[in-house]
């Protein structure tokens, strides 16, 4: 499985975030993204989930060969192999994701309880499993960090009373999280390509609060 490193220069360790990429891949949108965490002192990881799609088919197809247990050992693969980097302390480890990506955090952090916190932005399908079970929302009750979430209130997947079931799943089991919801978005809005004054302003504010959670779960 390939592995895509964004580094900023550093001598010590520090703190690193995996990235789950949304549905492009490796695309414009997930170099914006990587650049941008690097850009604030993080160390990020990129697995390529893809890796046992058929390769001819085009990126957006290959979702569909993705299956939950796949995903948390590409995971658990991407956190050994940042062990062994002497810029990362691996007690200070984040995952982070954008769409599918926002989902497959909250399967992971469920999951692998590696990390010190979890950033969701406008993650859908967390009801349903992929592959056997059980799904995403069933594994949220085993979520041992803090969680923090992005939704556009137009968004229809996840749609507001997506996000409130999770909210409330996830304070039934005393999870620690928060949610930020913006009035005029929908789905997607920290990508560039969605660029009406609301969303950018979501977008923007996002990164602000998603810096200041970061700083807080992953502290000097």
């Amino acid at each position: 499985m390939e592995v895509r490193i964004g580094a900023p220069p550093r001598r010590g360790p520090g703190p690193a975030i995996v990235l789950m990429y949304h549905r492009g891949g490796f695309d414009d949108f997930t170099t914006l993204a990587v650049d941008r965490l690097v850009e604030g002192g993080y160390v990020v990881a990129v697995p390529d989930i893809y890796h046992r799609s058929p390769r001819d088919l085009p990126i957006p197809e290959r979702k569909a060969f993705l299956k939950d247990a796949e995903i948390v050992a590409d995971v658990e693969a991407t956190v050994a192999e940042l062990g062994k980097r002497a810029d990362v302390d691996v007690d200070r480890l984040v995952v982070m994701g954008h769409c599918m990506g926002g989902r497959m955090t909250l399967l992971v952090a469920g999951s692998v309880p590696r990390f010190c916190g979890a950033v969701v932005y406008y993650g859908g399908g967390a009801m349903k499993a992929w592959g056997e079970g059980p799904s995403p929302f069933e594994k949220m009750r085993h979520i041992l960090c803090p969680v923090i979430g992005f939704f556009g209130n137009e968004d229809k997947n996840p749609s507001p009373q997506d996000v409130d079931e999770i909210d409330a799943e996830l304070a039934r089991h005393g999870v620690k999280h928060e949610f930020h919801r913006y009035d005029g978005v929908g789905h997607g809005f920290q990508n560039p390509t969605h660029d009406t004054a609301l969303e950018r302003a979501a977008a923007e504010d996002g990164w602000k609060k998603t810096f200041t959670f970061l700083r807080k779960v992953t502290p000097a």
